[in-house]
């Protein structure tokens, strides 16, 4: 079998080991990730380590192949300076003739031909570099026959172009440096190469001749004083290599070159559908990727809603209040390193499990989870879609509210209150689904009881679901040992802020309201600067309405703003009010007062009727202390009394005021910011007098009381805890039957 075909054969060969190279490491890529996952969790790694493995395969992988390429263009740079240095060119013109007899043989054209040089540092002919190849000849070279031969040698290795052969040999061993099959192919390559180039010197040769050559290589031996390097062809080799070439330049005939043509042909054919077939599934992965595709494709939903579901939560034992909190708390602060809710590397089964990249964080399964149950009767392609593209997991709910209600993390069921922006009104919406509407927006709200379970390490699935309320009622009958009061009944905004009757908005830099139902709006005529313009060195602090500074209802339109003692360079604004009277059918500004230019907060509220109103403001903060005073109108706001307070004047000095509200022409109450436990204050004779309300029963850690407000009947107050809004959160709820007085616990409920 002739060199040219062996060379050919290896060329394949080594392409469809790196091919098997790039096979084998997508193998590994579940495999690797597994097994360094176990290691960081063992050696309670950062997170930033987890997920590594196989990133870190192929690291190590290009680390060695980068540094066996680095060996080789540093010891490449260093021979050929070496080189370099020590050649000069070739001058005798006998051996120059007969080198451009040897190029013409062997093919190369003329304006290929490069100068040939000597060398005194080198024991043999080679031929040096890649893109421009010279010939370096030793000293020794004199004008004979075995000169012709020498050089008719190396000039077939230049127009055969072998130390680029070689190259590619040493390059696909540098990639594959692991399989010693790289090694076996580089280094009968590397062999083959010269016995390709003995079998093109000697081709028409006679016996004799061949013998004569043959006798020139052993004669070469004696010489060697160079190694074989990958980046240059020699026409010396080893004693082992030599005696394979001698034999196969006395081998006249070439019995197998037809099996290697065929062996050649189909490695080729074997390497294109390697190719061809790889790109192809790649291709088709990018298209199915792209193409609808849908997850719940023969998956059922799981028991949701039913009494069998119920029942399997209830087998669950019961959880504490804080059991998950503390469970969570105590985990080594590299499961707390660990960022968002990405999909982990373990592979899950159907759309009812997912994947955590904070295994135990387990409570982060269930939003995900009910989002995926929801999408079941919605468009499961649109769903399947947003799941499978996200890189991360997909989950467009929010967690209001969430508690462990029973089990641990092998098994759990949690009491959940999700949100979602609902932005298809004409869509169908569950049964369960408790809708709000805030401005233009509309959300649902879903209270549920979820049973999530671990399938396998970071992967938890669906098990069932049911209503939160009714899943609590059940454990308090089945445990009547357990306490769940601390579980909040959810509720929406109280009706008078759901559904005021008017429309309020900023558009073009001015304020406009619409009554429901007019198609028209009215533009307020005031300026947003001066809505947002407080004192108390507030300036910019407002971007929007102040909270409880008006009133957009049924009763009354009305906009309390200024108390400022200059902005924008002019003077001091008052404090002021613009309202709608109904008898003119028009907008009216009034001044309350001009004593106060410090003002920081602002709160009205008219009760009742259009005529009795209050406007309450806070001036004159030091630190967390401010004064407290009461306006108070009964012509409609047109004009302003301050109410002159004589029994608990003193409480008027207080903390900063939290909120205001009249429930009656007499009756109002101002809360303020305590962190120990409710702090208001009641007046039931239009504001001259004002005492401490009593709360009972006072709930730990909720202390920021809001304006009370009347609900199917009673009278009720909602406290929350520092860290929560008036309208989000977890509020403890106290109701009162002497109005206001006293305040009695009722419940927990979560507000939104």
């Amino acid at each position: 079998m002739s060199g040219k075909w062996k060379k050919v054969i290896w060329a394949l060969l080594m392409i469809q080991l790196c091919l098997l190279h790039v096979f084998f490491l997508k193998k590994v890529e579940y495999i690797a990730d597994y097994y360094w996952y176990k290691v960081c969790v063992r050696l309670n790694l950062p997170y930033i380590f987890y997920n590594r493995g196989f990133d870190l395969v192929v690291l190590g992988t290009c680390f060695f192949s980068g540094g066996i390429i680095l060996v080789f263009l540093i010891c490449y740079r260093r021979f050929r300076n070496r080189c370099i240095n020590s050649l000069y060119p070739v001058r005798e013109a006998g051996l120059v003739e007969r080198y451009e007899k040897a190029c013409a043989r062997a093919g190369i054209e003329k304006e290929s031909r490069k100068v040939i040089y000597k060398s005194g540092r080198t024991a043999m002919p080679f031929v040096l570099g890649f893109f421009k190849p010279i010939l370096l000849l030793p000293e020794w070279v004199k004008e004979d026959r075995a000169c012709d031969m020498l050089l008719f040698h190396e000039c077939v290795h230049i127009r055969h172009r072998d130390t680029w052969y070689k190259l590619f040999l040493f390059l696909c061993r540098a990639v594959c440096w692991y399989n010693p099959l790289a090694y076996l192919i580089c280094c009968v390559g590397r062999r083959d190469i010269e016995i390709d180039c003995d079998e093109t010197v000697v081709r028409g040769c006679g016996r004799e001749e061949r013998a004569a050559y043959g006798q020139l290589l052993i004669d070469s031996l004696k010489r060697v004083g160079e190694k074989n390097y990958a980046y240059s062809a020699f026409f010396s080799a080893s004693a082992r290599e030599m005696q394979t070439r001698i034999r196969a330049i006395m081998e006249e005939k070439r019995p197998y070159d037809l099996l290697a043509k065929a062996a050649a042909a189909l490695l080729l054919t074997e390497t294109v559908l390697i190719i061809s077939l790889t790109g192809g599934r790649t291709l088709q992965e990018h298209h199915e990727e792209k193409a609808p595709v849908n997850i719940y494709e023969g998956y059922e939903k799981p028991e949701c809603f039913t009494d069998g579901a119920l029942e399997a939560m209830l087998a669950l034992p019961p959880a504490k209040e804080d059991a998950y909190s503390r469970e969570v708390q105590r985990l080594p602060e590299s499961e707390w390193e660990r960022s968002g809710n990405g999909e982990h590397f373990f592979e899950t089964q159907g759309p009812w499990q997912v994947g955590l990249r904070r295994s135990r964080f387990y409570g982060e399964s269930v939003s995900p989870l009910v989002y995926r149950y929801l999408s079941y009767d919605r468009d499961q392609t649109a769903a399947s879609e947003r799941i499978l593209g996200s890189g991360e997991i997909y989950d467009p709910l929010e967690t209001s509210y969430q508690r462990l209600l029973a089990g641990n993390q092998k098994e759990a069921v949690f009491a959940v209150v999700l949100k979602e922006y609902w932005s298809d009104a004409e869509a169908k919406r569950p049964d369960f689904a408790k809708m709000e509407k805030s401005g233009d927006d509309a959300y649902a709200y879903y209270p549920l009881a979820v049973h999530v379970r671990m399938a396998q390490d970071s992967v938890y699935e669906l098990l069932g679901i049911c209503g939160m309320d009714e899943t609590v009622e059940a454990f308090r009958s089945r445990y009547p040992e357990n306490d769940y009061g601390d579980i909040p009944r959810f509720v929406g905004k109280p009706a008078f802020e759901t559904e005021p009757g008017f429309r309020v908005r900023t558009s073009e830099g001015s304020l406009e309201i619409k009554e429901d139902g007019d198609r028209e709006w009215m533009t307020v005529p005031v300026t947003l600067e001066e809505l947002f313009t407080r004192g108390d060195e507030m300036d910019g602090a407002l971007t929007r309405l102040q909270d409880g500074s008006w009133q957009c209802d049924k009763v009354k339109q009305i906009f309390a703003y200024g108390g400022c003692g200059s902005y924008g360079g002019r003077a001091g604004l008052p404090v002021s009010v613009v309202y709608y009277d109904e008898s003119t059918g028009g907008f009216r500004i009034s001044t309350v007062t001009e004593d106060y230019g410090s003002v920081r907060r602002l709160f009205v509220s008219f009760p009742e009727n259009e005529k009795v109103g209050y406007l309450v403001l806070t001036d004159g903060r030091t630190m967390w202390q401010e004064e407290t005073v009461c306006f108070v109108t009964e012509d409609g706001g047109k004009s302003w009394m301050e109410c002159e307070v004589g029994e608990g004047k003193e409480l008027m000095a207080h903390s900063l005021t939290m909120d205001m509200r009249f429930v009656t022409n007499e009756i109002g109450f101002i809360t303020i910011r305590d962190s120990a436990e409710p702090d208001v204050l009641r007046t039931e004779d239009g504001g001259r007098s004002w005492h401490i309300a009593e709360f009972g029963e006072k709930q730990e850690y909720y202390s920021i009381a809001y304006g009370p407000f009347f609900e199917g009947g009673a009278l009720v107050i909602d406290v929350g805890e520092e860290d929560y809004g008036k309208n989000g959160g977890v509020k403890a709820r106290y109701t009162s039957d002497d109005l206001g007085k006293t305040w009695v616990f009722e419940e927990f409920v979560l507000k939104q």
